[in-house]
């Protein structure tokens, strides 16, 4: 049996007009099936059930492997922000999407690496389990976070999520574990409810991050908006390294969310916010004294 990893195209034939259900899009529903069988894989454009082949030129092997972990998918094509669910609990292999992605990408995902060339909407890797995704563009609300109106530790909770752009608001909302890294800002509120793992913030930060955490890290190395008053000042180091990453400046870290008796740890770049972090130092001095 070869080890070398197959690669199916699937090129959309028109763009999509209509939102498209692409969750059997995963390696781990094409392992064992031949080519005639993956074109006749149902998808629902809108609320109408259609082939696969009905919308995408499908090519790849005359018979896939029996492990996803050897199954390569690439989707391109006018509209591919439209498709939502893409590798749904998918559990091994790689799916890259040439452009953009709709909601839940990588939803409940297990194993495996999503990559996205483009833009990612909301709940990008909500709820997932493991497995790697990776955006060089943008990503929306609630990455790596829970569905609303659900508990406190029900987003992700194992897998890694990069961000080379920005992102919304909610990032890490309910996360119980794994790790998320933001190379550019976020907006507000990253880390609420967060119950563990690490949220890695390169660039700017909105208000009220960590926001009734009860575990986890949330680590922002540029400008902060604000601190909430239930957050309390902990200490401030010469250095820090997060998950293998090492940032050579100055950090205080903040204990909370005390509303919840929180033991979260938010890391907030001394050198960037000198102004908000001036008075919490004197408070350090106090203690020390």
């Amino acid at each position: 049996m070869s080890s070398e990893v197959v690669v199916y195209e699937l090129t959309l034939k028109n763009e999509l007009m209509v939102p498209l259900d692409a969750r059997r899009v995963r390696p781990d529903e094409f392992i064992g099936k031949t080519l005639s069988e993956i074109k006749a894989i149902e998808v629902r454009e809108g609320n109408t059930k259609v082939k696969l082949s009905e919308l995408f030129d499908v090519t790849g092997p005359e018979k896939a492997p029996d492990d996803p972990n050897l199954i390569e998918i690439r989707l391109s094509g006018k509209g591919t922000n439209k498709i939502r669910y893409l590798g749904f609990k998918m559990a091994g292999g790689k799916i890259v999407v040439k452009g953009d992605i709709g909601p839940l990408a990588g939803y409940k995902m297990r194993d495996g690496s999503i990559i996205i060339e483009g833009n990612a909407r909301g709940w990008l890797g909500a709820k997932m389990r493991n497995g790697t995704i990776e955006v060089f563009g943008n990503a929306a609300d609630f990455v790596g976070g829970k569905l609303q109106g659900e508990e406190p530790g029900k987003g992700m909770k194992k897998g890694t999520i990069i961000i080379h752009g920005n992102a919304g608001s909610n990032v890490g909302a309910g996360m119980a574990g794994g790790t998320i890294i933001i190379e550019g800002n976020v907006k507000h509120l990253a880390g609420a409810k967060m119950c563990g793992g690490n949220i890695i913030i390169h660039g700017n930060c909105g208000r009220f991050a960590g926001a009734r955490m009860t575990r986890g890290r949330v680590v922002v190395a540029g400008k902060i908006d604000g601190i909430l008053p239930s957050f309390y000042v902990d200490s401030l180091i010469p250095k820090a390294k997060v998950k293998k990453i090492l940032f050579e400046k100055p950090f205080m870290i903040f204990m909370g969310d005390a509303v919840v008796g929180g033991m979260g740890m938010l890391y907030i770049s001394y050198e960037d916010n000198k102004d908000l972090l001036s008075y919490y130092e004197e408070l350090i001095k106090e203690v020390k004294l």
